[in-house]
């Protein structure tokens, strides 16, 4: 599970609506540092993938060149005579009252052979592939590396279609999209991840639905004020749908939380405004949020950032000795990051508003 709070907007605002973004806090490492790549490292990254595929092709080349060369042998027995030529297409098989039974005649066929090495290949890829997958899922514990992201993205162009590759790849992106400072550079990150994903939506995987949600709401920072509505909803339907076959994610009942808390915070115009615009625009409340949260805690084993809006569901619910409760848990958790530092942050300026209503 990820180690650091990490920001995603969701923007769900509507013509004269503040925004409302929904902020997707996920861990990742202690003190997280990372420089910025430029657009000329993204440049010498995809020249050196080139590269590496350009050799890969001329390895398989060789490979087949190799499967394709003959042994020519001579089987006689009195006059029978069975004889492979060293030519792709020409087989001469001369047979009177063979002694070589089928089963032998079956083992010499080349065809055979050709099927049996491109099982062998097939499964030693795919052991490679699973190798190198958990590779990246242990490194996705630690600081970020841009060089995860390259890796998976030169799986993808021999595994295209590959959805283990594929939402790995969306995860990266995401990654690799907050360590970047270049708002064009990031946007482009963000699109190459959404992309890979919308190729493969129709098969249905957790882990893809999650990450595509989560994109789906990085790229809400550049879109119009109706797009920004839409999108959100389409944030929703897939978290919705990811945990219908992963309902003990705890980030997903965060997210779904957040957004349903962000919607609830809306007023009754901007609701009104916003389901006029699209009619499955969700009406929600802060009691749903809650349930959200409450449900990402006792999976998630009480994260501060997830107690931290519990508490603000109960302070909207106006249970303001509730909240407090949640706030001073928050405060005695131990500040590891600058994200925990944040949530302290937050926790005490509520904590000194509100506890005078505790009583």
């Amino acid at each position: 599970m990820h180690n650091n709070l990490i920001t995603v907007a969701i923007c769900v605002t509507v013509g004269v609506l503040s925004a409302a973004s929904i902020f997707i806090y996920r861990t990742i490492l202690v003190n997280q540092q990372y420089s910025s790549s430029s657009i000329n490292d993204l440049d010498v990254a995809n020249r050196r993938i080139n590269e590496l595929q350009a050799e890969l092709e001329a390895l398989r080349l060789q490979l087949r060149q190799k499967k394709k060369r003959r042994v020519s042998r001579k089987l006689n027995s009195n006059d029978n005579t069975y004889t492979i030529t060293d030519n792709d297409t020409d087989v001469d098989v001369f047979l009177t009252d063979t002694d070589i039974g089928d089963d032998e005649f079956y083992d010499c066929s080349d065809g055979e052979s050709v099927v049996s090495e491109n099982d062998i290949r097939i499964s030693e890829e795919l052991n490679q592939l699973d190798i190198i997958l958990k590779e990246i899922d242990d490194q996705v514990n630690k600081e970020f590396d841009v060089r995860t992201y390259n890796k998976l993205q030169l799986l993808l162009k021999s595994h295209q279609d590959n959805i283990e590759v594929i939402w790995r790849f969306a995860r990266a992106s995401y990654d690799y999209a907050e360590a970047e400072s270049d708002k064009n550079v990031r946007r482009t990150i963000i699109l190459e991840g959404i992309k890979y994903c919308e190729g493969v939506l129709e098969s249905r995987h957790p882990n893809l639905f999650k990450w595509y949600a989560i994109l789906i709401g990085l790229n809400g920072d550049y879109l119009s004020t109706t797009e920004k509505v839409k999108n959100g909803v389409v944030f929703q339907n897939y978290v919705t749908k990811a945990l219908e076959m992963q309902p003990d994610d705890f980030e997903l009942h965060y997210l779904l939380g957040r957004f349903k808390y962000e919607v609830a915070n809306l007023s009754w115009i901007e609701k009104k405004v916003a389901t006029a615009m699209f009619s499955d625009f969700p009406n929600v409340s802060h009691e749903e949020a809650l349930d959200c949260f409450e449900t990402a805690a006792r999976l998630g084993n009480k994260t501060p950032y997830i107690q931290l809006y519990i508490s603000k569901c109960y302070i909207a619910l106006k249970r303001y000795s509730r909240a407090i409760n949640f706030l001073n848990e928050v405060l005695e958790k131990p500040i590891l990051t600058d994200e925990d530092e944040k949530v302290h942050t937050e926790a005490s300026k509520l904590l000194n508003t509100y506890s005078k209503y505790s009583s």
